[in-house]
């Protein structure tokens, strides 16, 4: 589950990071034509899509849900401990690759979103199957921040909430090794001011600036190669009358013309190594 604040939801890729609008006034297009903005969309999505793929998160500040861990260690040299809640004694088992760190998928984590609302919600359910048991993460399954787990704040955002950088939450004891029995509901990515590099502390303008660099090359790749009026070479023109001039253009046709939307530039992904979660890629 995944909500973007004040947006729309996060499988909508394009116009996240940066708006249709903003690429083509990078373009220099003022009045585009039905081609140019069919090519400048495609090239838009793309070029957003591969940067989120190399980030291995979408960097817009969204409210995330996710369940841990996500492969079961309680099998693996296993061990265990007896634990209390209010209604029942049971056994929770442990496991030597499970450890006191937990890393969550989308950077940075943030103390509250910019109205101050949300926050962490995290549960701890060791019967709870993702939440698809009825009753599961239930209310005194919540645990405490600064109590039971903490993130790894190392600094302050321009509101005077904290930020964990790294995407880390730390347990006091290990977490859990059966699968799925935390659940985490977490504030996390970058405000469109701190994306526009216009906020005073956080600066994730190289995100965006890499998204326009990205869409630019690979709208001006499609353009180069597209089938113009007069008829000549081949691409993304599949009908065209004179008169009143009418164009319709083939979406499978314009993203070949792109080329891949995996690839991006090599300068790209030096400006936005320091971006990545690398942790996530190995979550557990």
């Amino acid at each position: 589950m995944v909500d973007v604040i004040g947006g729309s939801p996060a499988s909508a890729l394009i116009g996240q990071i940066v708006t249709l609008t903003d690429l083509l006034v990078f373009l220099g297009i003022t009045s585009p034509s039905s081609a140019e903005t069919a090519i400048a969309t495609a090239s838009l999505k793309s070029a957003e899509g591969a940067v989120i793929r190399l980030l291995q998160y979408n960097p817009v500040m969204a409210v995330q849900t996710e369940f841990y861990p996500q492969t079961d260690f309680s099998q693996i040299g296993n061990n265990g401990v007896w634990e209390v809640n209010s209604s029942q004694a049971y056994r929770r088992e442990l496991s030597g690759v499970v450890s006191t760190e937990l890393q969550v998928k989308r950077l940075p984590i943030r103390e509250f979103d910019e109205d101050g609302a949300n926050g962490i919600d995290l549960r701890i359910d060791y019967d709870g199957r993702s939440g698809t048991k009825t009753g599961a993460f239930a209310t005194e399954t919540l645990k405490v921040e600064g109590t039971d787990f903490w993130p790894n704040y190392d600094q302050l955002d321009s509101n005077g909430y904290k930020v964990a950088g790294d995407g880390i939450l730390r347990s006091q004891g290990s977490w859990p090794s059966q699968a799925n029995s935390v659940k985490i509901i977490y504030v996390a990515g970058y405000t469109p001011t701190e994306l526009a590099g216009e906020d005073t502390v956080i600066d994730a303008s190289p995100i965006r600036e890499s998204v326009i660099e990205e869409s630019v090359r690979k709208f001006k790749t499609a353009w180069s190669r597209r089938k113009d009026t007069t008829g000549h070479g081949t691409g993304a023109l599949t009908s065209e009358s004179l008169g009143d001039y009418s164009y319709s253009s083939d979406g499978a046709i314009i993203k070949q013309l792109m080329g891949s939307s995996y690839d991006v530039m090599a300068s790209t992904a030096d400006r936005l190594e320091s971006f990545i979660n690398f942790g996530g890629m190995i979550a557990l």
